[in-house]
């Protein structure tokens, strides 16, 4: 793109330009990175110490990835774009960016800030709380994009509901408690382990006082449940067979299982945050991305495949001795 017909970024860096790294993209014998542009506006999204450098260089044009997203969203993928590469933002700069984006989104979790900013959930919080000019709101725009109660108070009426529907509906699943009770699947699995163990779903401390009532509590189950050919079922949802293999010794144990299992809770979010992921990928890390990701989901086909010749074979074994 002409690098006379763009426009200055909405930029995070509270001290403006670094001139010394400015002059050592200059002294690069070398293609410049591509910059990223709004493509409705011109405005560079982020790139700034590059266009400075291609200016000063004297080049009249420079690559860029063309980004269509709402001008309103455009700073925190500013931010987000300049967490780890090029010139990281400061702890600083970080900071006055979640203030910022909780002033102008005070709707926004603590942790969707927080994945924007780099910054820890905690932090985020206090930065919320610290300032006069975000306002206190009911509810809370979570990472996978739903809205939840917001507050202790919230939280607990969150998880007294779900511990209500996991006794009046045994067969649902454990995505679909959180989704009718309004809290996150994280919290869903927590409540169900309070209840097996004969625990207010509510942790002491978390909330306004409730009325007395006898506490619901799972049966719980020693041994997993069989269908009639003698095969173990398997929970037919992903959240609920994780959290049983989490439970089981044989994994639980040994030192192979367990970094299994740390394999497997990497992959357990909803399907909106993966789909919100998707769109914070910088339009060149996409190539790079897709092919990893492909890669790895290959890898753990192919894993799964020796996993279930394995179970053939020692089925074979069993039967032959």
């Amino acid at each position: 793109m002409p690098v006379e017909t763009l426009l200055p970024a909405d930029s995070p860096r509270t001290k403006g330009l670094d001139q010394e790294y400015v002059d050592t993209l200059i002294a690069l014998d070398e293609d410049l990175p591509p910059i990223v542009v709004h493509r409705p506006s011109g405005r560079v999204v982020d790139g700034m110490h590059r266009l400075a450098a291609a200016r000063a260089r004297g080049d009249r044009t420079i690559s860029a990835y063309l980004l269509d997203a709402p001008e309103g969203s455009l700073f925190a993928v500013a931010v987000s774009l300049n967490i780890s590469h090029g010139k990281p933002l400061s702890h600083g700069d970080r900071l006055a960016a979640a203030a910022r984006i909780l002033r102008e989104n005070p709707a926004l979790s603590d942790r969707y800030v927080a994945s924007v900013t780099a910054l820890s959930p905690r932090t985020v919080s206090r930065v919320r709380r610290s300032s006069d000019e975000v306002p206190h709101l009911n509810t809370r725009i979570g990472l996978d994009g739903k809205r939840r109660p917001a507050g202790v108070a919230g939280v607990a009426s969150g998880r007294q509901r779900a511990g209500e529907l996991m006794l009046e509906r045994p067969g649902a699943s454990l995505r679909e408690i959180a989704r009718a009770a309004g809290i996150s699947l994280g919290t869903a699995h927590d409540v169900k382990k309070r209840l097996l163990l004969g625990r207010d779903p509510v942790p002491e401390g978390r909330g306004a006082a409730r009325p007395e009532r006898p506490q619901p509590r799972i049966p719980a189950q020693r041994t997993p449940p069989h269908r009639a050919d003698g095969q173990v079922q398997v929970p037919r949802d992903s959240g609920e067979l994780l959290e049983r293999l989490r439970k089981d010794p044989a994994l639980r144990l040994s030192q192979s299982g367990r970094f299994l299992l740390r394999c497997f809770s990497v992959h357990d979010v909803d399907e909106s945050v993966w789909t919100r992921l998707a769109t914070t990928i910088p339009p060149h890390c996409a190539e790079g991305v897709s092919k990893l990701a492909r890669e790895c989901a290959d890898m753990w086909l192919r894993f799964a495949d020796r996993v279930e010749r394995e179970a053939r074979t020692g089925q074979r074994s069993h039967t032959s001795a």
